[in-house]
């Protein structure tokens, strides 16, 4: 049987904490027992109420992006300083590298043994075909034209279908929207586009996310929520990194995040950021998930992630799978 095609998800995702310290470049070594040259660095800070900061190996460094709005890419030479063989050197910004400020960094390699591809194109404002790398068919693609000021962060989720669509930058529930994806759902070679401007601007420079599962090391999905603090469990085949939920039919609800590292090794975890917003960690308790060996499972009634009836998104990458190639398992948490 095949438990998993990746042992180690290390090679291919990690999350990084760091404090800034201020230096003109300041050099982040992953902490994993894999070495891993990261493509997509999303960095935020905790402790300080700053943006986002998302930059990619398609763009180059020193570009970066904000989910928390629709600002068009920036140039600024005191963020992303460089790629590394096993980690990424930042700048002096606020964003990435202030002084005793803490920051977390989610780091993706762009691989198709990974699931994942980052797509850049030109727009052309008519409905066409985008080709990806992935021989596998993608169940979540994260868009966003960053020539455009106000252009939202769209992003397409396989439970949803091929009219829906959420964005990054935004509480709003899922909308229809026939001009993002043509109604048309992607294939183990492309994904479909329509003449949205905020896909496929006439002109613009677009960038794409685009991420197909990966047995026992990434799953896209959704769950139905149940407004109980004995929330849904979500068997994902492998203990959880990382996690983003949004309440995707409901409320106009936040996304959350959840990692592995900002609050390690204990459960509930209630330590969340939020992706359209600049806030810092946010402790409360009222978002809390317990990460377990084969998944994780809502423990509170929050609507944010757990609306009676209402559909939740996620995007979820492991710490370890549930069971390795060898039919060894995992331990919880």
């Amino acid at each position: 049987m095949a438990y998993t095609t990746i042992d180690n998800p290390e090679l291919y995702f990690q999350t990084k904490l760091y404090t800034g310290d201020g230096s003109a470049t300041q050099a982040q070594t992953f902490d994993g027992s894999e070495d891993m040259q990261p493509d997509w660095v999303w960095i935020k800070s905790r402790s300080n109420a700053e943006a986002h900061s998302l930059t990619d190996s398609v763009r180059g460094v020193t570009k970066w992006l904000e989910s928390n709005s629709t600002a068009a890419e920036q140039t600024n030479a005191n963020t992303m300083k460089a790629f590394g063989t096993d980690g990424f050197s930042v700048g002096l910004a606020g964003s990435v590298g202030d002084t005793g400020q803490t920051y977390v960094a989610w780091c993706w390699k762009e691989s198709a043994t990974a699931g994942f591809d980052i797509v850049g194109f030109t727009g052309n404002a008519t409905a066409r075909n985008i080709s990806h790398n992935l021989s596998a068919i993608p169940e979540l693609i994260i868009i966003k034209n960053y020539s455009s000021s106000s252009s939202y962060w769209t992003s397409y989720h396989k439970p949803l279908g091929n009219t829906a669509e959420l964005y990054l930058n935004s509480t709003d529930a899922a909308g229809g929207s026939v001009a993002s994806w043509n109604s048309t759902t992607p294939d183990s070679s492309n994904f479909r586009l329509g003449a949205n401007t905020g896909v496929n601007g006439s002109g613009n420079s677009i960038i794409a996310y685009v991420f197909a599962p990966k047995q026992g090391f990434s799953k896209f999905g959704s769950y139905t929520g149940n407004a109980n603090n004995n929330g849904p469990f979500v068997y994902t085949g492998f203990k959880p990194a990382f996690l983003l939920i949004k309440n995707a039919t409901g409320n106009t609800e936040q996304w959350n995040i959840w990692d592995n590292k900002r609050q390690a090794y204990k459960n509930p975890n209630i330590t969340i950021l939020q992706p359209s917003r600049t806030t810092t960690d946010n402790t409360g308790g009222d978002q809390a998930v317990d990460f377990l060996s084969n998944g994780f499972k809502v423990r509170y009634n929050s609507t944010e992630h757990n609306q009676s009836g209402e559909t939740m998104v996620y995007m979820a990458f492991a710490e370890a799978p549930f069971v390795n190639s060898n039919g060894v398992p995992c331990t919880a948490r």
